[in-house]
């Protein structure tokens, strides 16, 4: 997600689109695609995991909704000047966010790799 945001508004100022409707529409897209995985990740967390959330993957939920109300505000009503630094911010967040939650769900399984089994040395 966050490779694909990063290449869509060069891509689309190479094909001619103006700077502000490159912005604009890289927002957009990008508020749909993260917006719709965000809002349907603890639905689909509970499927596979029916326990509740951890506060670390509810924050992190809570950072991407916000990330992507922000990239559809810039989609929208940030002035011209503005929509690359705050598209950037979100892109940005997005990177983060994935990192940590990459990050978070290998302690998770390292833990339970680790209480289950203990090498025999």
């Amino acid at each position: 997600m966050t490779t694909f945001g990063s290449i869509l508004p060069p891509l689309s100022i190479l094909f001619g689109a103006p700077a502000p409707i490159a912005w604009r529409i890289s927002s957009g897209v990008m508020a749909v695609i993260l917006g719709s995985w965000a809002l349907t990740f603890p639905r689909r967390r509970h499927a596979v995991n029916p326990t509740r959330l951890p506060l670390q993957v509810v924050i992190f939920s809570l950072a991407m909704d916000i990330a992507a109300l922000a990239l559809a505000a810039n989609a929208i009503v940030v002035p011209g000047e503005r929509q690359a630094g705050v598209y950037a911010a979100a892109v940005t967040a997005i990177l983060i966010g994935a990192g940590m939650l990459f990050l978070f769900a290998f302690v998770y399984w390292y833990d339970a790799l680790i209480g289950r089994e203990q090498p025999k040395w």
